[in-house]
């Protein structure tokens, strides 16, 4: 039998007017399609730009309490440091002081009996006196003896008023009590209005998608303890902490030799605000309006007020020794 015959292409062919009307709707649901989809995205990024945004400036209102509350205890602290100092320079100076009450009336008794004894010209007072000869030897002696203790109570008296003398003149010229100024007081708070000077990455920074846009502080010589989590990343609990702990043994294998490569996770490594490292640098540069005021650093040591009383006490120490001396020569 004989194939059915096949229709012309022009029979399979939508008409002129339906094809256009066709394409004109696809067109159409395509562009539709696609301002729906930019639509959405614009949609999320708004949503996720008002997230973080908010969530960001919170932090950084909330950071500036901190900061001024940092300064504030630093600078308590500071001044119980300081007070505990003009302590150490009243109690080791007051040791010379001190001697004063102690030795002054032995000397000053002493004294007294001999210029008694010289008064009345011979060595018995009320009985019947030894030979000229004898009470001229034991008159000598006294005399000499009379003379040391002289001597020592001027040392004395000399040590013990000089002490006091440096022991008021550190306390009011050099260890003094680091009370801020109004303009250290002025440079440690932050105005909210302040949050516009900040870079746009610290504006709408997605919580643990993106990371921090400064690196954490490095640990001081007294906090490193050996421990390879100390001063880095998080310490607490949660995904935080099994982030860092994760890391903490990427570390010790790295130190025992092994090979790995160290996965960096968004959010989850170490790192703070660019305005908390801003206040790091400005302790740098002004280490006098820290809290400690000192800078990141504590008082070096050794402590500057030893130093001073030590150099001071050189003007009296040599007294001191030598009062002993002839005390002992005057008795």
């Amino acid at each position: 039998p004989q194939p059915a015959p096949r229709p012309p292409p022009s029979a399979l062919a939508f008409p002129r007017g339906a094809r256009s009307s066709f394409l004109a709707r696809a067109r159409a649901s395509l562009r539709s399609s696609r301002g729906a989809a930019m639509e959405t995205h614009a949609t999320v990024a708004k949503s996720w730009g008002v997230f973080g945004w908010n969530y960001n400036r919170a932090n950084y209102k909330y950071d500036q309490g901190l900061r001024w509350q940092r300064y504030t205890t630093g600078r308590k602290m500071a001044m119980a440091q300081v007070g505990m100092f003009r302590q150490d320079i009243t109690d080791l100076a007051g040791v010379s002081m001190s001697k004063l009450k102690i030795y002054g009336p032995i000397y000053g008794i002493v004294i007294t009996v001999c210029v008694t004894v010289f008064v009345e010209g011979r060595s018995g007072l009320k009985f019947p006196g030894p030979p000229v000869f004898i009470s001229a030897i034991y008159l000598q002696c006294l005399c000499v003896g009379m003379s040391f203790m002289a001597l020592a109570t001027w040392l004395l008296f000399h040590a013990a008023m000089r002490a006091q003398i440096a022991c008021i003149q550190l306390r009011t010229r050099k260890v003094r009590v680091p009370v801020p100024t109004q303009r250290q007081l002025d440079s440690s708070r932050k105005l909210l209005s302040t949050w516009e000077e900040q870079n746009l990455y610290d504006m709408f920074r997605i919580p643990f998608v993106m990371p921090n846009g400064a690196n954490s502080p490095e640990a001081s010589d007294e906090e490193e303890d050996g421990s390879p989590t100390r001063g880095k990343g998080y310490r607490n609990g949660g995904i935080p902490g099994v982030a860092a702990k994760m890391k903490a043994k990427l570390h010790e294998k790295h130190d025992a030799g092994a090979t790995s490569t160290e996965a960096h996770m968004p959010g989850l490594t170490p790192g703070n605000p660019t305005w908390y490292e801003k206040e790091l640098e400005d302790r740098e540069e002004s280490p006098e309006h820290s809290p400690s005021g000192y800078g990141k650093g504590g008082q070096p040591e050794p402590y500057e007020h030893f130093e001073l009383l030590r150099n001071a006490q050189k003007e009296w120490w040599g007294c001191e020794a030598y009062m002993r001396v002839c005390f002992l020569f005057g008795m």
